[in-house]
């Protein structure tokens, strides 16, 4: 018992302190997951190839991360202090890219995308694209993972709360695999967003049980969350990214241990400034857009994903430091 309490005490303090690169380090995987096009001829093959087909789990690691997070956030601030970091976060920047890639759509139409969304023509369109909620009714949208994001951050308080019933919890952990199994055949589009939630729901009770020092409940959580999706993957066959998510706490601590070696300081220092800019890259990387705009001058596709990479960082990076004048002088200035 007392190596299970060391371990995560451990465990715990490295992912606070290298939750930054950590979220750095996942946005480069789901990089590099979207990167794969026939089209665009990057489609790596053997051991490099399974890899890259698997950095999907990026997004798990990143929903763990921002579920820690939120939970440290909860502790010390308000609820109206709370929403209104995550709205001035996120809301202006994702506007404002919505906005850049409604307007290209007009004149460009998909030449600069892969075309898997639709663009808005109507009123009632523009209100599904913007607020997100597209995404839930099958309508207008761009893309799946800030509407759910969003809906994730809506409800937390409300888990926060009930992570103080860990048998209740635990039962909360199983609903999205049942939905996912009885509601295959019904909102089939949401799927992607339903797998995802005992995995926001897991970064909760990490951070709830590990912060309380209830080290045994948590390990007994995990246990109990793997019989959960081994038993429905065994006879209904759920996405194997489900499969990962008791896991991930060890998966995001052996990273963080790496990121705490010495001689790989400069890497944690960069993962951190990908981690800082992270909603900025995953909204500009969307759909392949940089490969995309690059392959029109680049045809080798290893330097055209190195290319895109680039700059994605640049834009991003410039997105984030506007934004954030934008933000403090004109929308939401320091009173």
């Amino acid at each position: 018992m007392k190596i299970v309490e060391t371990l995560s005490k451990e465990l715990f303090v490295h992912i606070g302190k290298y939750r930054s690169a950590l979220m750095g380090f996942s946005m480069i995987m789901v990089f590099l997951f979207h990167a794969r096009s026939e089209k665009l001829g990057f489609m790596p093959t053997g051991l490099l190839g399974d890899l890259f087909k698997n950095f999907n789990l990026g997004v798990d690691i990143f929903l763990f991360l921002s579920a820690f997070g939120l939970c440290y956030s909860l502790k010390k601030n308000t609820i109206k202090r709370f929403y209104y970091n995550r709205f001035k976060r996120i809301i202006p920047t994702w506007w404002v890219v919505l906005f850049f890639i409604h307007i290209t759509g007009i004149f460009v139409g998909s030449k600069f995308a892969d075309g898997s969304f639709v663009y808005p023509h109507s009123a009632l369109d523009m209100f599904c694209w913007y607020t997100g909620l597209g995404y839930f009714f099958n309508a207008c949208c761009y893309e799946w993972y800030i509407p759910t994001l969003l809906s994730f951050y809506l409800l937390i308080p409300a888990v926060y709360r009930l992570s103080r019933n860990q048998v209740l919890f635990i039962i909360l952990l199983s609903i999205p695999l049942i939905l996912l199994y009885k509601g295959s055949g019904v909102l089939p589009y949401l799927s992607i967003s339903i797998i995802r939630i005992p995995v926001f729901l897991l970064g909760v009770i990490f951070f709830k049980d590990l912060e309380k020092n209830k080290y045994i409940l948590f390990l007994i959580t995990c246990i109990t969350l793997c019989i959960y999706i081994f038993a429905f993957s065994f006879f209904w066959k759920t996405p194997d990214v489900i499969q990962a998510a008791p896991l991930l706490p060890i998966i995001i601590g052996l990273i963080s241990l790496i990121l705490s070696f010495q001689y790989i300081r400069y890497i944690e220092v960069f993962l951190t400034f990908v981690g800082t800019i992270s909603l900025e890259f995953y909204l500009i990387h969307g759909h392949r857009r940089p490969q995309f705009l690059l392959s029109h001058f680049i045809k080798d596709s290893e330097i055209l994903v190195l290319g895109a990479f680039i700059l994605c960082l640049i834009l991003s990076y410039i997105l984030h430091l506007v934004m954030k004048k934008v933000n403090e002088n004109l929308l939401f200035p320091n009173k």
